[in-house]
């Protein structure tokens, strides 16, 4: 008993001298890159993906508008066919009509007289005063008939004319409503290619940092296995030691109880078709697995369980229960904005799952309660 306690005395002094003499141990060597440089680079990187994600979010709606306003310009496009139909039918007729009238005038002038001598000349050869009357009565009604078909055959003219004008003059607002929108989606990608661009370079300063921070690790690695390499065996004693009392003390520990998850079942089937499509490529407006964006892949998700979500990530904010983004539960639905931008499930384990923006693929990441603005619990 004294010869193994004079041992592990004796042990401790030389593993006490050691320690005292490298102190290099106790002082990290000095870098130049920090981890505080490191968190504001990535601090970075969270604002440019939240501006590519409200990006996306400003395309995906400008893409439904497109689409609204693409039906409109084809239900004015049918009128306006509907219309030239109306029309040339309204042309013919007149152009019927006038040709009647002109064959009436062109047999007159062929037999040499004018209209107003020859009614004159019928109204001469009356024969008494009651066949005067009769025929003067026929030839006013014939003659005002004339004139008043002539002029509301060129008044219907011009309203033909002035309703096809109008018709036109919508269907080009349509059009300039369409250019307009075209082009300010053209801008909006433009500002989010700008965003892409800065977040690369972010992400490779962040690369760039993490790899130099990582070379200045090894060395300092590399110093202090240097310097163990003396007492080695004893460290390594006093690892088994403490490993033996971590394997005890772990051993002895109860297991943590699982807490009971309302509607198990129905949580379990939303996470488990999520992973399902981990890898899918973001695409705009994206509702299958060809391609989702973020509400399209939360509203497919949620089908899996006959639960019917809105399209759009700002509509599904005031589904269910809105509960803080720090009491969330497995199944919740978690948001950033208001209205939301953006749109992930949680799964559980301080991670969520979603379907982040262009160029990138559903996939899952840390959950960070700050960074969302509400969540909501569909199931109960």
């Amino acid at each position: 008993m004294i010869r193994k306690l004079l041992k592990y005395s004796v042990s401790a002094a030389v593993l006490a001298t050691m320690i005292q003499a490298t102190p290099t141990f106790a002082s990290p060597v000095e870098s130049s890159v920090t981890k505080g440089q490191i968190d504001a680079t990535k601090g970075q990187i969270n604002d440019f993906e939240t501006k590519i994600q409200q990006l996306d979010n400003r395309i995906s709606l400008a893409m439904e508008k497109s689409q609204t306003l693409n039906d409109q310009i084809k239900t004015q496009q049918g009128k306006i066919k509907e219309s030239k139909v109306e029309i040339e039918k309204a042309k013919k007729d007149l152009d019927s009509h006038k040709k009647v009238y002109s064959e009436r005038l062109k047999s007159i002038q062929l037999e040499g007289k004018q209209s107003i001598v020859t009614y004159a000349e019928l109204l001469l050869s009356s024969n008494d005063i009651s066949e005067f009357l009769n025929r003067f009565t026929a030839i006013s009604q014939i003659m005002e008939s004339d004139t008043d078909l002539l002029k509301g055959l060129n008044e219907k003219e011009q309203v033909l004319i002035d309703a096809e004008q109008k018709l036109h003059n919508e269907f080009d607002k349509l059009k300039k409503s369409q250019d307009e929108l075209a082009s300010e989606q053209k801008k909006i990608e433009e500002d989010k290619n700008e965003v892409e661009k800065e977040l690369a370079d972010a992400n490779n300063k962040l690369q760039n940092q993490q790899d130099q921070l990582a070379q200045q690790e090894a060395e300092r690695q590399a110093q202090l296995a240097r310097q163990q390499a003396q007492q080695q065996i004893l460290l390594s004693q006093q690892r088994s030691q403490q490993q033996s009392s971590v394997n005890n003390a772990s051993k002895s520990t109860p297991s943590a109880k699982v807490p009971n998850i309302t509607n198990a079942d129905a949580v379990s089937t939303i996470i488990a078709t999520a992973k399902q499509y981990l890898g899918v490529p973001y695409v705009w407006g994206g509702t299958t697995p060809s391609g989702f964006d973020c509400s399209g892949f939360t509203s497919y998700v949620y089908r899996s369980v006959g639960i019917n979500l809105p399209r759009v990530s700002r509509d599904q904010q005031n589904v269910g229960t809105r509960i803080s983004p720090s009491q969330v539960q497995p199944g919740d639905l978690v948001f950033r904005g208001s209205p939301a931008y953006h749109v992930g499930i949680y799964i559980g384990g301080g991670q969520y799952i979603h379907a982040p923006q262009t160029g990138d693929v559903v996939k899952i990441a840390p959950y960070n309660p700050s960074a969302f603005t509400s969540a909501a619990r569909v199931l109960h």
